[in-house]
C-alpha cells in the first residue's frame, strides 16, 4: 500500500546513517532487516529467515500491516529464525529501537575480535561463534544469572570466565570457582559461608567463604546439578536475600554476585525427579546457554588440537600433526 511504502521509505532513510557501520562490521554475521506488509508472502519470508538462521545470521522483521501483527504470525516468524519482530505502528521510536539493536550487534562483533576471545575460546565454526555472541550479549547487557549446559570438556568454564570478563559492573570483584562435585557435606558450610576462628574443632584461623570472595564479582558453580538439596536451599536463601552469616559469627554480611552455573545434566528433568529445587532452577536460569558438543563443531577440532599442542610444548620443538591422526580426531 502507499502508506506502507511511505513508512518503509521513512524507516530506511532514518537508518541510512548507520548503513556504513552495518556494511563494514557485519560481514561475518550479516544481520538483516525484513520489512513485511500484505504484499509479502509468509512462506517467502520464512524461507529467508530459515536460510539466515542456518547460517547463524541475525534478522529483524518489521511488520507494517496491523492485520498481520497477530500472535500466530509472530510465533511463525520467530520459529523460522527471526531474532526480533516489531510492529511499526505500535513500537514507540522504532527507528531508534532498530538502530540500537544494530549498534548492539556491532559492539558484540567488536568484542568477538578481542584478544581474550581469540586466545581462550578457539573456534571458527558458525555454531560456536553464535554461542560466543550470545554469551557476550548476556554478559555485557545484563546482570542476570546464567546457566550453561553442555557435555564435559566443551568449554563451560571458559564461557563462565567470558561472562565475568565482559561484565560491565564497576568496581568488579573476582570470579570464584566452586566445583560442586568435590564439596564434602561436613565442610560445605565453611566452603560457602566461611568461618570464624574457633568456630569448630580444627578452625585455627578465620576463613572467607565463596559468598564473601565473590562479592561484587562472579560465583561460578561447576556441576551445580551435583549440589545436595540442603545446600540448594541455603544457596537459594543467599541469592534471594543477598545476606549470609559465616559459621561462628553473630552478624549477617552482605554479598552481591553474579551466579553462573554449569552442568552436564538436564536440570528440568532433575526437578521433575525431585533431585533439584524448582525455585532454585528458576533463580539460576534467567539465561540458559547450551554449549555445542565437538560433534556439532568438528571443523574446530584441528584448531583446538593445534592450540593444545602449542600449550603442551610451549612452542619448543613443536611437532606437526600427522594427517591420519587429524582425520582420526
Amino acid at each position: 500500500t502507499r502508506h506502507s511504502q511511505r513508512s518503509r521509505d521513512a524507516l530506511l532513510k532514518s537508518l541510512a546513517t548507520i548503513k556504513a557501520c552495518v556494511k563494514d562490521h557485519f560481514v561475518a554475521s550479516a544481520p538483516g532487516l525484513i520489512l513485511l506488509d500484505t504484499t509479502d508472502t509468509s512462506d517467502a519470508v520464512c524461507g529467508l529467515l530459515e536460510e539466515a538462521f542456518q547460517r547463524h545470521e541475525r534478522t529483524i522483521v518489521v511488520i507494517f500491516d496491523n492485520e498481520m501483527y497477530r500472535s500466530e504470525v509472530i510465533w511463525e516468524l520467530l520459529f523460522a529464525g527471526a531474532s526480533k519482530v516489531y510492529d511499526f505502528e505500535h513500537t514507540p521510536l522504532i527507528h531508534q529501537v532498530i538502530e540500537e539493536q544494530l549498534n548492539r550487534w556491532h559492539t558484540i562483533e567488536g568484542l568477538m575480535q578481542t584478544d581474550f576471545v581469540k586466545e581462550n575460546l578457539v573456534g571458527e565454526s558458525a555454531i560456536w561463534k553464535n554461542t560466543l555472541r550470545e554469551m557476550i550479549e548476556i554478559a555485557t547487557y545484563s546482570e542476570s544469572s546464567v546457566l550453561i549446559i553442555g557435555e564435559s570438556g566443551t568449554g563451560k568454564e571458559m564461557l563462565s570466565r567470558l561472562v565475568h570478563h565482559f561484565d560491565p559492573r564497576r568496581p568488579k570483584g573476582n570470579i570464584v570457582l566452586v566445583d560442586c562435585t568435590t564439596i564434602s557435606p561436613e565442610l560445605s558450610g565453611s566452603e560457602f559461608f566461611g568461618h570464624e576462628k574457633g568456630a569448630f574443632t580444627g578452625a585455627v584461623n578465620a576463613r572467607e567463604g565463596a559468598f564473601s570472595l565473590a562479592n561484587n564479582g562472579t560465583l561460578f558453580l561447576d556441576e551445580i546439578g551435583e549440589l545436595p538439596l540442603r545446600l540448594q536451599a541455603e544457596l537459594l536463601r543467599v541469592i534471594q536475600e543477598g545476606m549470609y552469616k559465616p559459621i561462628g559469627d553473630n552478624f549477617w554480611k552482605k554479598t552481591i554476585f553474579r551466579l553462573v552455573g554449569a552442568t552436564n545434566r538436564l536440570l528440568d528433568q532433575e526437578v521433575r525427579n525431585g533431585r533439584f529445587r524448582l525455585d532454585l532452577y528458576y533463580r539460576i536460569s534467567s539465561w540458559v546457554c547450551k554449549v555445542p558438543s565437538l560433534e556439532e563443531r568438528r571443523e574446530d577440532i584441528p584448531l583446538l588440537a593445534q592450540r593444545f599442542f602449542e600449550k603442551s610444548f610451549q612452542k619448543r620443538d613443536l611437532p606437526s600433526i600427522d594427517a591420519s591422526l587429524m582425520a582420526y580426531l
